[in-house]
């Protein structure tokens, strides 16, 4: 009798959290990959700056030095409102100011960790980007919700 309640109450799911959790994870991963010496200011030089070079002829090479630096700090903004995104639709959904706080924390580990990466530098500024990305996708989920429930 006992294993016909079990059988009736349907399939045990083990897994969803897991999958609910599975994209944020890979962009965290990727996240931890971009705080590497890989992904440092000279290495990204080499492929950024010969596209910008060939986008902006004209431009000197101190505004393609800094167009790199703008690249490289909208790509901070960027992947945090990515990483918002992801926890919203994901594990925390209908938790905006938990996935918020998520954001802000990992973005604070993210740097710090960069203090232990050769060619790496942590910055508090970044993780005002990062912060400022995810609060950015924080206020556009509240738009898009507003949008959604209005029609």
């Amino acid at each position: 009798m006992e294993n016909s309640a079990i059988a009736a109450a349907g399939p045990v799911k083990t897994n969803s959290n897991l999958r609910l959790w599975m994209p944020a994870a890979a962009w965290i991963v990727m996240l931890f990959v971009f705080s590497t010496t890989i992904f440092s200011a000279a290495n990204t030089g080499r492929i950024i700056e010969p596209i910008l070079r060939w986008i902006f002829p004209a431009a000197s090479a101190a505004h393609i030095v800094l167009m790199h630096g703008l690249v490289r700090k909208s790509a901070h903004f960027f992947n945090y409102a990515v990483l918002f995104w992801l926890l919203i639709r994901g594990p925390m959904a209908d938790r905006p100011y938990a996935a918020l706080v998520c954001c802000i924390l990992y973005a604070a580990v993210d740097e710090t960790h960069q203090i232990f990466v050769p060619g790496r530098t942590p910055s508090p500024y970044d993780v005002a980007l990062d912060s400022t990305g995810a609060l950015f996708s924080r206020f556009l989920y509240d738009a898009v919700r507003e949008l959604t429930c209005a029609a």
